[in-house]
């Protein structure tokens, strides 16, 4: 019954792994989502394949699948790559639907976007597979299985490769001996939306699936508005690497300038495949206006699903923070 799924759930812990759209928060058991999402694929640069995580767990991923319909009276969407060997369990609400492209193809804020859109009256949950699998331990062995496979890359990575690990893991303690010698960034999740690794956050996030090392970019360029750009990105022609399309660059982590006005560069639009007007949004949400940002389709999103808007922005500006801003906003205000 939902009521006993729950309540094991909530006395094991792992209810934590159900998040809720809008606002991307845990989900509310008193709540009752009209459809739940497993995403299992990962398009974020250098993350792990799903089909190699769950080698091994397959059955325990079918049985979570049937924990979870338990859940809801609507659907329960399975995620994933197209050709990806994802085990599926027999189950008549269960959905399988297949996404292609580069990222945030695999995010499940565009999965949810395309497939059951939320509002403010209208909730839908979503987990990710490895969580899934522990659910299923959980339900059949009794166990709790806070074990996680990720990735360790970066260019600051001496042997990039899976590692297993543990939920909250220190970072610190993970990469010993395994970075290259300077000035380097850990970061936990993906270096598009993740968070750097120091001080009461040194761990392993709970959503996470990779640690991400990076050079620091702290030395300042002479001259560096005169650079032709051979060893720069940029998502526009306008520096020489783009000659060289398929050479891979050692990007850090600077911003290679200072925060300046938003302004309409077309940039925004080339990395958003959701429904919306980016640079509306974006505005909104940078003065705060929430009536507008949830007008313009804010209660959608999550700060990942910003992060490539972050990524590609002239203006040098992050709009994860301001896009939760506004959530908070929203959701206070009923």
């Amino acid at each position: 019954k939902r009521e006993q799924v729950i309540e094991l759930l909530l006395e094991s812990g792992q209810w934590t792994a159900l998040r809720s759209r809008p606002f991307g928060k845990v989900a509310n058991p008193e709540d009752t989502p009209h459809s739940v999402f497993v995403t299992a694929m990962d398009t974020n640069p250098l993350a792990p394949d799903v089909t190699k995580i769950l080698e091994g767990k397959e059955r325990h991923f079918q049985n979570g699948l049937q924990v979870l319909s338990k859940l809801t009276e609507g659907k329960v969407y399975l995620c994933k790559s197209p050709n990806a060997n994802i085990p599926v369990a027999d189950i008549d609400s269960l959905v399988v639907e297949e996404f292609a492209g580069p990222h945030p193809a695999g995010l499940p804020g565009t999965h949810i976007h395309f497939l059951d859109p939320v509002n403010r009256n209208k909730t839908v949950w979503y987990v990710g597979a490895q969580d899934v699998a522990a659910i299923g331990s959980l339900f059949t062995s009794g166990k709790l299985d806070v074990a996680r496979v990720v990735s360790l890359s970066g260019s600051s990575v001496k042997n990039p490769r899976l590692i297993k690990t543990r939920i909250g893991a220190a970072l610190a303690d993970v990469t010993a001996g395994e970075l290259k010698d300077g000035d380097n960034r850990i970061v936990s999740g993906c270096v598009l939306s993740g968070h750097t690794a120091s001080d009461v956050r040194a761990f392993l996030g709970r959503f996470h699936q990779q640690i991400s090392v990076l050079p620091e970019g702290r030395q300042k360029e002479f001259l560096g508005w005169l650079n032709p750009g051979f060893n720069l990105f940029s998502v526009k022609n306008i520096v020489l690497s783009k000659l060289t399309p398929h050479r891979k660059l050692r990007l850090t982590t600077a911003t290679n300038g200072s925060r300046r006005a938003i302004v309409p560069s077309g940039n925004y639009e080339r990395v958003m495949p959701l429904d919306i007007m980016p640079l509306f949004l974006l505005r909104s949400l940078a003065m705060n206006d929430v009536e507008d940002a949830e007008k313009l389709g804010a209660l959608e999103l999550d700060e990942e699903d910003l992060a490539l808007c972050t990524f590609v922005c002239p203006s040098k500006l992050d709009y994860g923070p301001m896009l939760r801003r506004n959530l908070i906003t929203l959701e206070k205000e009923g």
